[in-house]
């Protein structure tokens, strides 16, 4: 393999799973086309969008229904010594009955080539080595894929390692040395590919994050995640409201009498940056959280620094979570709505990628996601009067009320007449 060329390349692939009810497909890949190289790339989605298909596939487990998958130029389904490469966790743990954790590892080495006594090397640095002595049939789910995640991440001279959620379902007592050793594998040259619907994971470590959408890589972005749920600059389509971003303020509650979050949840009622907010007492009623929908994160922050100042409001702490698979569904959606309306038919569906040298001729399958349904809305707000403030827990309104999910932008309706909708609850599975 000359360097800089692709580790994994995937042409054209269809493939289905087995992962639903009695074996049946629960999601699959739609003439897939993608070439990773070195370094670690997460593909974000649910099963139903074809992580678990892709697994399969990339793992050589499963050959493909059409189309074509290569690991450092050979077919994984068919090349044993390519297989002996790949470190694999899949969704569920495979571990065979009625042997002990210590016999299994030894069988497992002895077919890598590597001596049966390294078991204990593998499993102490994930803080895991107690389980040696565990028969497979006492291990729980989460220690089965402890297991198989040591044994992945063991793997010699790795070329692919392709982990499915390797940081959920897990019974590791910290994520870092997994982290650190995928870095240390990626940095060698291998090619880690985390199948995730966790934006906070993909974040964390990938260099590049691909978003799969029912079957294909719909969008491509760098590691750090801060534009998954980001519309493309000057490119939202009409009728499509731009995807919000949401900002957690933590407020101190000096003294019952002295300004807080209720205030400056008040203070931002008219602050153009915010469309919405939130705000809720801490248990020890010592702090509060306030909760921040913004089109524009460093706007937002900035508006919540300058009104913070302003009431004389001691803040603790701003942070902005990592979006939920919703926020990236709706932005995705965006991303394709404008690339579809500039390019030419058959070009690639990515701005900017290029067709794969052997792919097939004509236009890459792309799917578009409707944005989440609005759990909440409410009328806009203006700055409110002097009177007494509200109890926490009641809505924002254009007296200056103040709730969880209440409404704080000064214009109720988007550019485009749709409302901007306060979204009250979370879900990051896809």
């Amino acid at each position: 393999m000359s360097p800089g060329a692709p580790v994994v390349v995937l042409e054209g692939v269809r493939a289905r799973d087995g992962a639903g009810e009695e074996g049946r497909p629960r999601g699959g890949l739609s003439g897939l086309s993608l070439a990773l190289g070195s370094g670690v790339h997460a593909v974000l989605g649910a099963p139903e969008d074809g992580t678990l298909a892709l697994a399969e596939v990339l793992a050589g487990r499963a050959a493909p229904l059409a189309g074509r998958v290569l690991v450092a130029g050979r077919d994984p389904c068919r090349s044993a010594a390519t297989r002996a490469q790949i470190g694999v966790l899949a969704a569920t743990p495979e571990l065979p009955d009625g042997a002990s954790v210590a016999s299994f590892m030894s069988v497992a080495l002895r077919a890598r080539g590597a001596p049966a006594s390294g078991a204990a090397a593998l499993l102490e640095p994930l803080g895991v080595a107690p389980l040696l002595a565990r028969s497979t049939a006492s291990l729980s789910f989460s220690e089965a894929r402890a297991v198989e995640l040591s044994l992945a991440l063991g793997v010699p001279r790795p070329l692919l390692l392709c982990l499915v959620e390797p940081f959920a379902d897990v019974a590791v007592p910290s994520p870092e040395p997994v982290r650190e050793r995928l870095r240390a594998l990626a940095a060698a040259g291998a090619c880690v590919v985390l199948v995730t619907s966790s934006t906070a994971d993909a974040s964390a470590l990938a260099d590049r994050i691909h978003v799969l959408d029912r079957g294909v890589i719909a969008r491509t972005e760098p590691g750090a995640g801060d534009r998954l749920a980001a519309a493309p600059p000057g490119a939202t389509p009409p009728g499509a409201g731009r995807p919000e971003v949401e900002i957690h303020v933590l407020v101190h509650e000096r003294a019952p009498d002295a300004p807080g979050a209720r205030a400056l949840a008040a203070a931002l009622a008219s602050a153009p940056a915010v469309r919405a907010g939130a705000w809720e007492q801490g248990p020890a009623e010592a702090s509060s959280t306030l909760r921040i929908r913004a089109a524009d994160r460093e706007a937002a922050a900035l508006a919540i620094l300058d009104a913070a100042a302003r009431e004389d409001v001691t803040l603790i702490a701003i942070s902005s979570p990592p979006p939920s698979m919703h926020d990236v569904r709706a932005a995705t959606a965006l991303h394709l709505a404008a690339v579809r309306s500039r390019r030419p038919f058959g070009a690639p569906a990515v701005e900017g990628a290029a067709p794969l040298p052997g792919a097939p001729e004509g236009p890459f399958a792309v799917a578009a996601f409707d944005a989440p349904a609005p759990l909440v809305q409410a009328a806009p707000l203006s700055r409110p009067s002097d009177g007494p403030s509200p109890p926490a827990g009641v809505p924002l309104s254009a007296h200056g009320d103040a709730a969880a999910g209440g409404r704080i932008g000064a214009d109720p309706a988007g550019a485009d007449g749709s409302p901007h909708a306060a979204e009250t609850g979370r879900h990051d599975g896809g």
